[in-house]
């Protein structure tokens, strides 16, 4: 028997020729070698199973890491492609660039806002008044919000009105069923 492989149950049997005594310590000493056997074959089977476990979630987490990256570079490319039909409006960007600028010498000068050029505040003006739409909208629902918080405050205090009639007319009620109740006085 090869000593560098573990005993199996099959190839490991004890001796006959033995004297008596031995027999029952080689029968001893199989029956311990096919359990250690066997808790080897275990052993083995459960770190099989941990690795085989382990190289799964690898594998999920690749697959997850690798679809998430595909997805990252089909929108990059959809990216790239969209930008490439469109052509860039090179006149917005100057002026856009020359306004920002303008805007920026302004700022950063030692004059005060009320030196700004009435030019300058009626263009802003005017882009307030034609770009800005929200203005106009903000005001009716502001205006909105003021009719609806008067209108909730008189039905506010026209449900305390009616609460306190009704609790009042209810103890009236309450008063005259205890006096129907009460036995008529002498007098």
């Amino acid at each position: 028997m090869d000593t560098h492989t573990p005993p199996t149950p099959s190839s490991c049997t004890p001796p006959r020729s033995t004297p008596e005594g031995m027999d029952d310590i080689q029968y001893l000493l199989h029956l311990e070698a096919m359990r250690r056997f066997q808790e080897d074959a275990r052993n083995v089977k459960r770190q099989v199973e941990e690795q085989v476990r382990s190289w799964l979630d690898a594998k999920c987490e690749y697959q997850r890491e690798f679809g998430r990256l595909a997805r990252l570079l089909k929108c990059g490319a959809l990216q790239t492609t969209v930008d490439a039909q469109r052509c860039p409006d090179v006149q917005q960007i100057a002026q856009a660039s020359k306004d920002i600028e303008s805007l920026r010498s302004k700022l950063s000068s030692d004059l005060r806002s009320a030196s700004l050029d009435s030019r300058d505040l009626e263009q802003c003006l005017e882009q307030l008044n034609t770009a800005h739409k929200p203005r106009p909208n903000l005001r009716r629902q502001q205006r909105e919000f003021a009719q609806n918080q008067e209108a909730f405050n008189a039905l506010r205090t026209a449900v305390d009105a009616a609460e306190n009639g009704m609790e009042m007319g209810m103890m009236q009620v309450m008063d005259r069923l205890v006096a129907d109740l009460r036995p008529p006085r002498d007098n």
